[in-house]
């Protein structure tokens, strides 16, 4: 859990154990995103330049999302900081779809084929990134006492941890908590980490049984946030507030994009029906590399 690892000479940036598990993440999604285009008979020399430039325009925006959450200012020096914890994925994920779409349609490669290499590849990424996250002791879960469902589940991070900073000074009377250690809280990170490796899982399987473009992007795309809503909203420190019932402002959002992947899905499905061979766009087309 040290803060930083080494600092990039000459550039004065310093690299941080989370940072460096966002690297390794977007360098092995990178990869596997590549090696299914290429299965897929996409044009992998123009892809591999639409994935760097969709992942960093993500990270951007996900680091810029998280510090106006904070109030923080959008300074240089804030955005190329990634102290751990400091993204909104949800915020960073949109943005680079968006610009993936668009690399996509500059290329005129068919955006649902290299979506359906993208999601696996993303997924596994989240697995990585969250993994960084639990390691780093950021966005850790709420308090989960004796009794409590999901106590043997729980871990305690050592002092000087951010959530043992946050325990001594609001809540300085859990049991558990010592001037050694906090109080147990859910591992919130694993939780949306084992998510992730079901996406990634329902994912790969679907790419050997799905009938459409974009059906295995739809098929990760629910597993993830359908896992974010019930197990990681709900068991997060900073949940989102309550505003449908015992629903949560995020939860929500969650809830109403599954029900939009789920329309998605069907509409697809549906023209698949009528024009199969123009939905099967991993078999080739006008986009596939001469050999």
């Amino acid at each position: 859990m040290a803060p930083e690892l080494f600092t990039l000479p000459g550039l004065g940036w310093a690299i941080t154990p989370y940072g460096l598990a966002v690297a390794v993440a977007l360098v092995t999604a990178w990869l596997l995103s590549l090696l299914l285009a290429r299965r897929d008979q996409l044009p992998t020399e123009v892809l591999g330049t639409v994935f760097v430039l969709s992942a960093i325009a993500g990270l951007l925006a996900a680091r810029a999302s998280y510090l106006l959450q904070q109030g923080q200012a959008l300074e240089l020096s804030h955005l190329r900081s990634l102290p751990a914890g400091g993204l909104a994925v949800f915020g960073g994920l949109f943005v680079a779809l968006a610009v993936a779409a668009i690399g996509c349609r500059r290329f005129r490669v068919p955006t649902l084929a290299w979506l359906d290499c993208w999601a696996p590849a993303v997924a596994l990424g989240g697995v990585l990134e969250r993994v960084g996250a639990f390691a780093s002791g950021a966005d850790f879960g709420m308090y989960v006492g004796p009794g409590d469902f999901g106590h043997v589940l729980g871990v305690t991070y050592p002092a000087g941890s951010p959530a043992f900073l946050l325990h001594t000074a609001a809540f300085p009377g859990l049991p558990g908590l010592s001037e050694a250690t906090l109080a147990a809280v859910h591992p919130v990170q694993l939780y949306l980490a084992a998510t992730c490796a079901v996406a990634l899982g329902v994912g790969l399987l679907m790419r050997r049984l799905r009938r459409f473009s974009g059906q295995t992007f739809l098929a990760v795309a629910a597993v993830f946030l359908l896992g974010r809503a019930v197990l990681f909203e709900p068991l997060r420190f900073d949940a989102s507030p309550l505003t449908l019932g015992p629903l949560r402002l995020h939860q929500v959002s969650g809830l109403g994009l599954l029900l939009a992947t789920a329309v998605a899905w069907w509409m697809l499905s549906a023209r698949a029906a009528a024009q199969p061979d123009v939905a099967r766009q991993w078999e080739g087309g006008p986009w596939t590399p001469r050999t």
